[in-house]
């Protein structure tokens, strides 16, 4: 008897849909260009009708709007059966917006700044500094911006340094904010994602990681923390050293509310009066200008000493960024009483550990 490829009493694994999931090395190219991959699902588009018919309004919070059209679509799927009783009252819900206002407080380490010069507080002692982590990006990231090859770079934080726990500073604003935070992201993502995401920033050092810093450009670090480009990981090499990304432009907006059912876009070709960005060639010294759909490749030679950004963390960045930007969040300006406060030049240091926060069934409201 020839030997069947079949397996008995299992049934066939259903095909890969997701091409920017995390694989091994195998023979790769990068998925069609696409800023808007979840809008490929239609029951998305159907589960969000259905919210829409059962509160008998349309009009809702762009933030909320965004985060439905870009979450996961289980979660989706939990919120429309919510929906069938308290349909009005999450379209009325607020909370999204404080997440995203939180996720923009990003900080700026300056690459060479002395730590005398860092900007203190009237009183405050020297901190204890641990340069480690900052070090090895610039490492890794050849002291260049990751962007545009400029020589001259700020040290920039994918997860905000910011938004952290404060409990030993006394700030509760700051330790309400992080919780609210990732109260807020299971309502939109599954628990396993969001344990993911978070589970990178609860070691010892806490988001003062290498794995959560790259190297960019001070105006390139400052488009960044504005929402107006977003990077999206493709795919990382088996052995740890090369992590290939996708550039996009975002768009910028000026919204508070929206029509539920209104499908978000993004335009692969920004207006020419928006911002340009030109990346130097290593090579042969020539630019080229950076389009949405250009691979950005991160390359280590230590993934060990020197890794490389946490996939984790960058698609964190991929689902919030676009929402910032796409909800009109990313242009409300900042208030003074934001949780915002940290100098520039401040790291993380061993009193100011991200610690996992402890919910075992998250179902209010959904």
């Amino acid at each position: 008897m020839e030997p069947s490829s079949e397996l008995i009493g299992f049934e066939e694994a259903p095909p890969i849909e997701d091409p920017t999931m995390l694989v091994a090395d195998i023979p790769w190219s990068p998925p069609p260009i696409d800023p808007l991959p979840e809008l490929r699902d239609t029951e998305r588009a159907e589960l969000i009708d259905r919210l829409r018919n059962n509160a008998e309004q349309s009009e809702t919070d762009s933030v909320f709007w965004a985060c439905l059209w870009l979450s996961d679509i289980e979660r989706l799927r939990k919120i429309s059966e919510y929906a069938d009783e308290s349909a009005a009252y999450l379209m009325e819900d607020k909370r999204a917006f404080p997440m995203i206002r939180a996720w923009q407080t990003k900080t700026r380490i300056i690459a060479g700044l002395p730590e005398t010069q860092r900007k203190r507080k009237l009183g405050e002692e020297s901190p204890k500094r641990n340069f480690s982590a900052k070090t090895a990006c610039l490492e890794r990231d050849d002291s260049s911006c990751v962007i545009t090859n400029f020589p001259k770079v700020d040290v920039a934080h994918i997860y905000p340094l910011s938004l952290k726990k404060r409990e030993s500073s006394g700030n509760k604003k700051c330790a309400g904010t992080y919780e609210d935070f990732w109260r807020t992201l299971p309502m939109f993502w599954g628990k396993d994602q969001v344990k993911e995401w978070e589970a990178r920033l609860t070691g010892p050092s806490g988001a003062e990681l290498c794995e959560n810093l790259l190297c960019l450009a001070p105006h390139v670090h400052r488009l960044w923390v504005d929402c107006y480009f977003a990077l999206q990981p493709l795919h990382l090499h088996d052995d740890g050293k090369e992590l290939i990304t996708r550039f996009y432009w975002l768009p910028e907006v000026m919204r508070e509310t929206v029509q539920v059912q209104d499908k978000p876009s993004i335009p692969l070709h920004p207006p020419a009066e928006s911002f340009s960005l030109f990346r130097v060639e290593n090579t042969d010294g020539s630019a080229h200008k950076m389009n949405s759909g250009d691979l950005v490749i991160f390359q280590t030679k230590d993934p060990e000493n020197l890794p490389l950004p946490s996939w984790d963390l960058l698609q964190m960045q991929w689902i919030l960024n676009r929402i910032g930007a796409l909800s009109g969040a990313a242009n409300v300006p900042m208030k003074p009483w934001d949780c915002d406060s940290e100098d520039e030049g401040s790291d993380m240091g061993s009193e100011d550990v991200v610690e996992p926060y402890q919910d075992e069934d998250f179902v209010e409201p959904y």
